[in-house]
């Protein structure tokens, strides 16, 4: 049986990347391994990446690379996963957060190392998120994601955020919004927990994550992993000044330095406050919430929702690092 030929597949946001540069680089890696001619798809307003995906797979494609941020990301993922593709995807992060990038220990500056990792990169087994959604008019949905998904006042932010500011000022953009959105409003929801007893929290954000890690070296699920087949839950409604202090100093200095250790860890542990922040893992989670809430998947605002379950398909797609 014939050796099966390498093909690479670049899917790109145009105006955002160097295409020139990228090309370059790209071609310069593929055409002394003898690998097929590179495919080149560009994303459109109304295709913003699923599209390109299925036609590379259908062009035998084996790598796909994204150059694009963490919505065009999760598409193509998304399109992969539904597909059972074996085609692997690696990332030039070029968005506003590229948060699955950092999640990934991929470098946020250079593109050729960028690029030679999701070309040859070691391929990981990656989990993904599956969130059924009934949105405001009864609509039901089902959406994959790679990040994170978020209830509440974060939604709201992403949901407010110009594209032209963050296109201006980057992740920047999303703080300019949260202010604009003040004062904050918590919510009330009912949640189920891997089909146990319903309980109910009021939040200000309620994140349900495949990753742990924002911008800015901020965690409110640390112990979040791409491929453990679970979710991470962070419930986080802190109220007073106190619940405010206790909250920006476990998700920064907590998370990075004192939790490090076994003995921070305990600490962190011993100390918590489920009122400021309290961590969760699931395999499944169901949201109700009272009324109304904005709901955001991978940094895009999909509106207001009636309900929400979240489950983590395992191992769902091949990401290269």
């Amino acid at each position: 049986m014939p050796k099966k030929q390498n093909r690479a597949a670049v899917i790109y946001y145009p105006g955002r990347v160097d295409l020139r540069k990228l090309r370059s680089i790209v071609e310069s890696i593929v055409i002394p391994l003898g690998w097929e001619p590179t495919l080149w798809l560009k994303t459109e307003a109304d295709e913003t990446g699923a599209v390109q995906a299925l036609r590379a797979i259908a062009q035998k494609a084996t790598h796909i690379v994204v150059a694009g941020g963490d919505g065009t990301v999760r598409t193509v993922l998304e399109a992969v996963a539904l597909n059972k593709s074996a085609v692997t995807v690696g990332i030039v992060p070029i968005g506003t957060g590229n948060v699955l990038a950092r999640n990934l220990g991929i470098p946020l500056e250079n593109m050729r190392t960028q690029v030679k990792r999701a070309l040859q990169g070691i391929a990981h087994p990656m989990d993904m998120g599956l969130a059924r959604i009934i949105l405001e008019d009864d609509t039901r949905v089902e959406k994959l994601f790679a990040v994170m998904a978020g209830i509440g006042f974060d939604a709201k932010i992403m949901l407010n955020t110009d594209s032209a500011r963050k296109l201006k000022l980057g992740w920047i953009a999303y703080a300019e919004s949260g202010f604009k959105q003040l004062p904050m409003r918590y919510q009330k929801l009912s949640i189920q927990i891997d089909g146990r007893e319903i309980r109910s929290v009021r939040v200000l954000t309620l994140l349900i994550g495949n990753v742990g890690w924002l911008p800015g070296k901020l965690s409110m699920m640390p112990d979040a992993s791409l491929d453990d087949g679970l979710l991470d839950v962070a419930v986080i409604g802190p109220r007073r000044i106190w619940d405010w202090i206790d909250f920006w100093t476990r998700v920064t200095i907590g998370n990075n330095v004192v939790r490090t250790t076994r003995a921070g860890r305990k600490l962190l542990d011993a100390t918590a406050n489920v009122k400021t922040l309290e961590n969760l893992t699931s395999k499944k989670i169901r949201v109700m919430p009272e009324e109304l809430v904005e709901l955001q998947i991978d940094g895009d605002a999909i509106g207001l929702i009636k309900e929400a379950e979240f489950e983590s398909i395992s191992r769902a797609v091949s990401v290269r690092s």
